[in-house]
């Protein structure tokens, strides 16, 4: 557990500490995929999911078309970056259509675990055996999705996301893998429960982007800005609505019968192959910040494995000195692929 809280927390320090240059990630200056979303967060082979994304330019959503795909090509380790560059293309063989639009359905690829797994297929007479991919530092695997965008100079624009597979354990027993399977639960994607403006110890929530009240602020002003998300049980409760790591159908019928998770730093199982045993673990969540116009502290902050039962950031953000009105987007992400967002306006006067 230490590893991997020292891990999260120098990843989070590193995200923190922005030097101050201009064109800085959280300011949007033109059109930018600023996140993609799969629902379900998890999938299984050839299950179905629905894509869809936060596409933003500065003085609102963006307007080009989007072309969606999934990737089928896997990343060459000596290569940069989170996905193939042959995915990173209008079209080829490394990419399956899935058409156009602000969200898409896609159907997970049956060889999806040997693509991005721990399971490859037997290599061809001949040929010489495949590798098992690499977890993440959750354990996790996962199917990319690429969007081909028209940026503001007009010229294509790439960003990806992923769902998270449910492909089992690599370099486990058949013991583990079965109560691993049997007491693991999928990925469910993070919400914000609100984003507030705090002043003098005291909130105010902002409304959401399309609502007739705006929360109002003096130009040049610093204020402090707090992201909630929401609070998960830190231990399994048979009633509390929520089919957690450890309970099931059997010994937690009322939360497993239509099992669905927390939509916040939720406990999970993961295979240490270290110790090769099975631990529990909680997830670390990340906030990133985005506006068209003013300065934030820090462009992420977030909360470690070991602040898992704390629900919230906070964030500075430096009001500009025009007049008018202000987007502010919220991006939530934990560390196994879930994603969640909100948006919301200001007006500087």
């Amino acid at each position: 557990m230490v590893r991997w809280t020292l891990i999260a927390s120098l990843i989070l320090a590193a995200l923190g500490c922005e030097p101050e240059l201009e064109g800085r990630n959280s300011l949007v200056t033109g059109r930018r995929v600023l996140a993609i979303r799969s629902t379900p967060a998890a999938a299984r082979a050839s299950d179905s999911v629905r894509y869809d994304t936060l596409f933003v330019q500065p003085e609102g959503p963006g307007d080009s078309e989007l072309d969606w795909a999934l990737c089928l090509e896997r990343k060459p380790i000596a290569e940069s970056g989170s996905v193939s560059g042959e995915c990173l293309v209008r079209e080829g063989s490394a990419l399956e259509a899935l058409g156009t639009g602000g969200d898409v359905m896609a159907t997970i690829p049956s060889e999806a675990c040997a693509l991005f797994g721990p399971t490859p297929q037997p290599p061809e007479e001949g040929e010489p055996a495949s590798r098992p991919a690499d977890p993440d530092t959750t354990g996790g695997y996962y199917q990319p999705v690429r969007v081909l965008f028209e940026d503001s100079e007009s010229e294509d624009g790439y960003a990806t996301g992923v769902t998270r597979l449910s492909c089992g354990l690599g370099g486990a027993t058949q013991e583990q893998a079965a109560e691993f399977m049997r007491l693991s639960k999928p990925n469910e994607n993070p919400e914000l429960e609100s984003v507030a403006l705090r002043r003098d110890g005291e909130e105010s929530p902002l409304p959401p982007v399309d609502a007739d009240e705006v929360l109002t602020v003096s130009p040049g002003e610093s204020i402090e800005l707090v992201a909630h998300w929401v609070s998960c049980p830190s231990e399994p409760e048979c009633g509390d609505g929520i089919c957690t790591s450890g309970e099931d159908a059997s010994n937690c019928a009322d939360d497993c019968r239509e099992p669905h998770g927390c939509r916040g730093s939720e406990p999970y199982m993961y295979f240490d192959p270290l110790s090769r045993e099975l631990v529990d673990r909680r997830e670390t969540m990340r906030v990133s910040w985005f506006v068209n116009d003013g300065d934030f502290e820090h462009d992420r902050t977030g909360r470690t494995e070991d602040e898992a039962d704390i629900h919230d950031s906070d964030n500075t953000w430096t009001a500009p000195e025009t007049l008018g009105e202000v987007r502010l987007w919220v991006v939530l992400r934990d560390d196994r692929g879930g994603v969640g967002w909100g948006s919301y306006r200001l007006r500087v006067e």
